[in-house]
């Protein structure tokens, strides 16, 4: 059962870096930061885009170690992991 821990929203230029690096413009979001029977994930809405993506991650004890789901963790995500209380190392 999905359990919410932390929640942010954000105003921030975005960048699409899937396939090429290109600005898509500077958008409202919302990243929920949810846990499930010890795995968590993020779960990150952008309304004016009609998309959502999901962020794995992964940790040992209460330290960051590994995601899955973008090429590159923002920033955002990094503050919401933070504010949770979880360890991120600098090399995020």
């Amino acid at each position: 059962m999905l359990t919410k821990v932390a929640e942010s929203t954000f105003t921030a230029p975005l960048v699409d870096n899937s396939h090429e690096i290109r600005a898509i413009g500077t958008h409202s979001s919302t990243m929920t930061l949810y846990e499930d029977e010890g795995s968590y994930q993020i779960e990150w809405y952008i309304p004016a885009l009609d998309e959502v993506y999901h962020i794995g991650l992964i940790f040992e004890g209460t330290t960051l170690v590994d995601y899955d789901g973008l090429y590159d963790l923002p920033k955002e995500a990094i503050a919401l992991v933070r504010q949770a209380g979880f360890i991120v190392p600098e090399d995020f």
